[in-house]
C-alpha cells in the first residue's frame, strides 16, 4: 500500500535518517549496483573490506548486519 500524507513524510525521513550513516550508503551503493547480489552480513563485510581495507577490517559481522537491519526497516533494500 502506498502511503499519503503524514506516513509517507515520516518514511521519508526515516530513510534520510537511515542514510545519515556511511556504512549503510557503501551498503546501499554495493545493492545499488548489483540488485541481484547476497546481502548475507559475511559477503557484504567481505566486499566492503575489499572496497576500503582501512574502514572496514576492523568491523565485524554483527556490525555490518545491523547497518543491513537498518535499510530493510525502511524498505530501502530488500529483506534477507
Amino acid at each position: 500500500m502506498e502511503r499519503f500524507g503524514q506516513d509517507r513524510a515520516r518514511g521519508e525521513a526515516d530513510q534520510i535518517k537511515a542514510l545519515s550513516h556511511p556504512v549503510r550508503i557503501k551498503i546501499l551503493d554495493l545493492f545499488t549496483k548489483d540488485r541481484g547480489r547476497s546481502l548475507a552480513a559475511d559477503v557484504l563485510l567481505a566486499d566492503l573490506i575489499e572496497i576500503d581495507r582501512d574502514t572496514f577490517l576492523n568491523f565485524n559481522l554483527s556490525q555490518i548486519a545491523y547497518h543491513r537491519a537498518r535499510l530493510q526497516d525502511v524498505n530501502l533494500i530488500p529483506a534477507s
